[in-house]
């Protein structure tokens, strides 16, 4: 069997993808391309930027549930850009982000050590 596709590839990482960019927009305001690079540079995308479309997606659903603004950067050079930033909703949000991996970090915790016991 091949197991490339399957959810024991970890590829269903890229999910995390909402609490990522919260966490990012946390250190400050950001472009989206600015969001994709520092993305590709975390271990769940393993090296790989997301897909532009599907992050510019989750922005504009997050912005559509209050959780970000955004902003025109008219920069002196170069066409306008928009900056996210989170919402009070969203550094909340974020909040709850942070208690529920932590909770799911936890459990994992456990899973690892039943399955190291059974070698």
């Amino acid at each position: 069997m091949d197991f490339d596709e399957c959810a024991c590839s970890g590829k269903s990482l890229g999910r995390m993808l909402r609490p990522a960019v919260m966490g990012l927009l946390a250190g400050g305001p950001a472009h989206g391309y600015q969001l994709a690079r520092r993305l590709g540079e975390m271990k769940m995308f393993a090296g790989q930027e997301p897909d532009h479309a599907g992050l510019y997606r989750a922005l504009k659903q997050m912005e559509d549930e209050g959780l970000l603004t955004w902003a025109w950067d008219l920069a002196d050079s170069g066409p306008a850009r928009r900056v996210f930033a989170l919402t009070p909703a969203g550094k909340a949000c974020l909040g709850k982000w942070k208690k529920t991996l932590a909770d799911y970090r936890d459990a994992l915790a456990e899973l690892l050590g039943l399955l190291n016991r059974h070698r």
